[in-house]
């Protein structure tokens, strides 16, 4: 009788990035919620381009599964490291474009967020 991991390996492959995944949206979200009235606009401007990262790095990793295919021969370990480095190369990417290429929509969102909370 023989036992086959490739089951496990799909379960943690999936597993940690939806961890991975769900500790980037919590941050994202929590830099926008952490803001009050008291806040400065250096901190409403970080926070911010925290969440268009974020967007834009999702925007990234959906064109990128849409424009991939699985290879069912890969291994799965080199798998998990491709991925992990993948993931961090796209994080990179969509905060360089934010910082480069942001300009005006951080811009109306920095007002946006100072007329919400009263911030002159």
């Amino acid at each position: 009788m023989s036992f086959s991991v490739d089951g496990l390996n799909a379960y943690y492959d999936t597993m940690t990035t939806n961890a991975r995944n769900s500790s980037r949206a919590d941050s994202a979200t929590g830099a926008l919620s952490g803001l009050s009235s008291e806040s400065s606009e250096e901190e409403i401007v970080e926070a911010v381009e925290s969440f268009e990262s974020y967007m834009v790095e999702q925007v990234i990793k959906q064109m990128k599964e849409s424009m991939t295919s699985d290879d069912e021969d890969e291994d799965a370990t080199m798998s998990q490291y491709k991925d992990l480095y993948m993931d961090a190369t796209i994080q990179q990417l969509a905060s360089d474009m934010v910082s480069q290429y942001g300009g005006s929509m951080t811009e109306d969102l920095v007002a946006q967020m100072k007329r919400n909370y009263g911030i002159e």
